[in-house]
């Protein structure tokens, strides 16, 4: 799929509104992390809305509503991660410095060509729980394997 590509600076002085669906499989390393389970699908859905209020400056709100399929860490079974996600961006051409200290803005720099789908992918890699688990108390897969072997079997041979 062909990246989405905007001019991040006049669609917020324009206060534009782009909405739509981005397919996981357009996103390389979030595929990567992603179950490809018949039963479940892949949902990521994007609305960005330009704006100029945001501090005084030309701005972005992002949201994204995502529903992803990844591995559970303690019983290795597939399970369902909703995100919904906001964030608001000011656009310049270097930091401002009214914003500093203010985690609730991120700063992109001017771009006309500010690839969209990769703002998301990352938004949702950086969101994404590190050792996902169900919300409930799943079982722990256990690993079998056959019979141990004792790294200090060479040093009884050794004895003798």
């Amino acid at each position: 799929m062909k990246p989405l590509l905007i001019n991040n600076l006049e669609v917020a002085k324009s206060q534009g509104i782009l909405s739509g669906e981005i397919p996981f499989y357009s996103c390389d390393r979030l595929a990567d992390i992603l179950i490809q389970d018949v039963k479940n699908s892949h949902k990521i859905e994007y609305k960005l809305t330009g704006s100029t209020t945001k501090l005084h400056l030309p701005s972005l709100h992002l949201t994204i509503d995502a529903n992803l399929s990844i591995l559970c860490q303690r019983c290795l079974d597939v399970m369902q991660q909703a995100l919904l996600l906001n964030y608001d961006y000011v656009i310049s051409e270097s930091e401002p410095d009214a914003f500093e200290g203010d985690d609730d803005v991120d700063w992109l720099e001017v771009s006309r060509e500010m690839n969209l789908n990769e703002l998301i992918e990352d938004e949702l890699l950086m969101a994404l729980p590190v050792a996902p688990t169900h919300d409930h108390g799943c079982i722990p897969h256990q690993q079998e394997s056959g019979e141990k072997h004792n790294p200090f079997s060479v040093l009884k041979d050794l004895i003798k």
